[in-house]
């Protein structure tokens, strides 16, 4: 036998065991197994669904608690309700959130009407030291309070020599290195505080538009009264048990250049 025939018998005994071998192959059954597959990826898909309702719920509830520590007290998250009122609803493995109020106010049965549309607070001037709140108060020397004030003081010479400086009080706003304001008190002979001088911004007053030098003249309940003048930057308040011409001498001098 040539090499031609030899390689001729080889590849047709080739392709017979190749048929043979063919036929024997036994292909299992795919049924079962894609079932369990397809079980599989029906409950990794509900877990997904739920595990996503789940991260909505959660925040739902951490915005709840936050409004309920924030005003300290659950009941006050109702007070969301006119501005947010949220539905959450799992509906077909879905979550979705209604925002909206149906809720209108009502004024119905309130003892006092509410204000109008265009109603403004008014400034109220305590014709004192500024609130003290978060700001800073100290007690000084008048030669200190004459280096830690943002204006420069007036003459003090019109204050009766009778009297003596019972106490500096400064006031410094939040933030401020030099105080906006200087409350002088004086006391008589038998330490009875009789004169109080007020120094400070004339952006605190409620005059502080009215034009240098007008005199408001306020008496006061309990017997006393007050002169409140501006110049310049300075806004000045005095205050006693003295006689009215002698707290006007009091204001003149505090109104004359230094």
């Amino acid at each position: 036998m040539n090499k031609s025939d030899f390689d001729a018998e080889f590849d047709r005994l080739l392709e017979e065991a190749v048929r043979q071998s063919e036929n024997d192959i036994v292909v299992p059954d795919a049924g079962p197994s894609w079932t369990r597959v397809e079980k599989r990826l029906v409950r990794e898909r509900r877990r997904a669904r739920w595990m996503r309702g789940a991260r909505w719920f959660s925040l739902a509830a951490a915005s709840l608690l936050a409004g309920a520590f924030l005003f300290h007290s659950l009941q006050t998250t109702e007070a969301f309700r006119p501005m947010f009122e949220m539905a959450y609803k799992m509906k077909g493995g879905t979550v979705s959130m209604q925002i909206g109020s149906t809720d209108r106010p009502s004024a119905e049965g309130a003892k006092t009407p509410p204000p109008p549309d265009d109603w403004e607070e008014p400034y109220v001037d305590n014709r004192d030291l500024p609130q003290e709140g978060a700001f800073r108060r100290m007690t000084v020397t008048l030669e200190a309070a004459k280096e830690q004030t943002q204006f420069e003081l007036p003459s003090l010479d019109a204050i009766p020599g009778d009297l003596t400086l019972q106490a500096a009080t400064l006031h410094f706003s939040g933030g401020e290195a030099k105080a906006s304001a200087l409350k002088l008190v004086y006391a008589d002979k038998g330490e009875t505080p009789a004169l109080t001088v007020l120094l400070r911004k004339r952006a605190f007053s409620a005059h502080a538009e009215d034009p240098d030098g007008q005199r408001f003249v306020t008496e006061l309940p309990d017997g006393t009264a007050d002169i409140e003048v501006n110049r310049g930057e300075l806004n000045m308040i005095v205050r006693g048990s003295l006689k009215p011409e002698e707290l006007g001498r009091i204001a003149d001098g505090l109104l004359a250049k230094p």
